[in-house]
């Protein structure tokens, strides 16, 4: 399948039993590929993960209908030859297969699909990518914290490290893995070849620091922990309180502090020489949070984000969850889709970006099966063999197995 289509045209299976993987596949999915969701049988691992919408149905997880949104849905073992036949037809009309599996596993997939089909791009999403001392490696969210550096740099700077909330590191991996497959699909229209994606979330991560490594290599400087601090040589770049929370001020040039001093009514500061550098500002930091404070205080978030926006320096306020999720510029956005089938009101991340072949319409997460006929037929597999799949537990149908 030489060449590389319009998006609206793409064909991705997802093969992801990670976060990693079926993020990479989401966001192939929201940029308007067509993507299929492959999982065994008995459903995929994802379908457990926590949070989940229910203690009365440990299938139905937050996670996975987030996920899995705007894909179709495939169950599939394709672990015997004759699974693996029916998953060969899929990959027959497949542009990009996006797997999880341990690296000898995934290794030997790739020379096994790609071999026939050299136009298949295959992503592989994996911790510690499929060579090196490391590869094959066990994981978790706070070793993948721990491994590319944050966890290291992130807490209070009196305590032990801290990892940050939710599955980061694998979101950060997904990204990744979604600019490589496109990547991918671009060096096919020159060269009509495929490749493999290779993916590491330990790569990912180390890659996306910004400038801690730069700090080593060139001052032979660690950076530490500075609880809500920037932490390398700049200040404002953190959090201040006000009246009724918190905003972030972030004024690292000489351009925004001296806006900011004026904004703050502190003229004087922006001409003071204790203060006349980043590195000097960064020292003195505590100094000069106590000098803004009975100003901040004094006002409330919404008060000193317009008064700083208007003054050139960037700030915003410190949101809370709901007010996030009631927000008048990603209402404005059209941000939220709304998963009607879990709850009525609900709602989830929608579309992380606007471009002309996104899909207008939500669609939600497949039921387990729920478009395997639809799928196996697109394929060429007739009722016959259909039949034949199910009837040996091969496959599964709306949600049921055979037997």
């Amino acid at each position: 399948m030489a060449g590389m289509p319009g998006m609206s045209g793409l064909r991705v299976l997802d093969l992801s039993e990670q976060v990693s993987g079926a993020y990479c596949a989401r966001l192939l999915a929201t940029a308007g590929a067509q993507v299929t969701l492959v999982e065994p049988t008995a459903g995929s691992g994802l379908r457990s993960k926590p949070p989940l919408l229910t203690a009365l149905n440990p299938t139905r997880s937050a996670a996975f209908e987030y996920l899995s949104a705007w894909k179709r849905g495939v169950a599939l073992d394709w672990d015997s030859e004759h699974g693996f036949g029916a998953l060969g037809r899929l990959l027959d009309h497949a542009d990009v297969v996006v797997t999880s599996m341990a690296a000898p596993q995934a290794l030997a997939f790739d020379r096994r699909v790609r071999s026939e089909r050299p136009a298949l791009v295959h992503v592989s999403a994996t911790a510690y990518g499929l060579t090196g001392p490391w590869a094959g490696w066990r994981s978790s969210e706070l070793t993948d914290w721990a491994s590319g550096g944050y966890l290291y740099i992130t807490g209070d700077p009196l305590r032990e490290p801290l990892q940050g909330a939710g599955p980061w590191t694998s979101y950060v991996a997904g990204i990744t893995a979604a600019v490589g497959a496109m990547a991918a699909l671009h060096a096919r229209r020159a060269t009509g070849r495929g490749q493999l994606v290779d993916v590491g979330t330990m790569e990912a991560m180390a890659s996306s620091h910004q400038w801690s490594l730069v700090m080593w290599s060139h001052q032979g400087r660690i950076k530490h922990r500075a609880n809500n601090r920037h932490a390398e040589a700049h200040h404002p770049v953190s959090l201040m309180e006000v009246s009724d929370g918190w905003v972030c001020i972030g004024a690292p040039t000489t351009a925004q502090w001296t806006n900011l001093c004026i904004a703050l009514e502190l003229p004087e500061m922006a001409d003071d020489p204790r203060y006349a550098t980043s590195g000097l500002r960064f020292d003195a930091a505590e100094e000069i949070d106590a000098r803004f404070a009975p100003f901040l205080m004094s006002r409330t978030r919404s008060e000193v984000v317009a008064l700083l926006q208007d003054s050139h320096v960037p700030a915003s306020a410190v949101l809370s969850m709901d007010e996030v999720q009631e927000d008048e510029q990603l209402e404005a956005r059209a941000f939220w889709a709304y998963p009607e089938h879990l709850a009525s009101g609900a709602k989830m991340p929608g579309l992380p970006f606007v471009l002309p072949s996104s899909p207008r319409q939500f669609r939600a997460a497949p039921e387990l099966g729920a478009d395997t006929r639809v799928v196996l037929t697109e394929v060429g597999i007739n009722d016959s063999d259909m039949e034949s799949l199910w009837e040996s537990g091969v496959i599964g149908l709306n949600g049921t197995a055979h037997g």
